[in-house]
């Protein structure tokens, strides 16, 4: 299924996202920008992008599987970017964070994240006197 997503460029030279292969579930974003990273660092980088999420639905944001060779991810695990995140000025960043022990330099148009659009669906949340299960055992209870 695809569904329709408005993107901005805010430069000319901005790599759109793109799935790299029929069968890929996430397309590949890139940066802007070249910069060190130094060990234990993180830095935020420029995507040159505001993405409009399609209503009802989430931009998820994931570190590219090839960061583990390069010992970079996204500091924060995840990203997760609202529908109503869509101004003029709600560029995407990506905060990058250097695992390894030596220091690492992004390079301006690398891919370092993919992007998941998923459907959403909304809780209505209800109080309740008691929980409607008995109890497990809490953390950890299935060893």
């Amino acid at each position: 299924m695809n569904i329709p997503v408005d993107i901005f460029r805010l430069s000319p030279d901005t790599p759109i996202p793109e799935y790299k292969t029929t069968g890929a579930v996430a397309f590949d974003l890139a940066v802007i920008e070249s910069k060190p990273i130094e060990p234990g660092q993180t830095v935020f980088f420029e995507t040159g992008l505001v993405v409009c999420v399609p209503e009802g639905h989430a931009l998820i944001l994931a570190s590219r599987s090839s960061n583990a060779k390069k010992q970079i991810g996204l500091a924060n695990g995840i990203g997760v970017i609202d529908q109503d995140y869509c101004g003029p000025n709600d560029q995407l960043y990506l905060a990058v964070r250097n695992f390894g022990a030596e220091t690492y330099v992004v390079e301006k148009g690398e891919r370092i994240a993919q992007g998941f659009i998923i459907p959403i669906a909304k809780a209505t949340f209800r109080l309740v006197d008691k929980p409607a299960s008995p109890d497990r055992g809490g953390f950890g209870s299935t060893g």
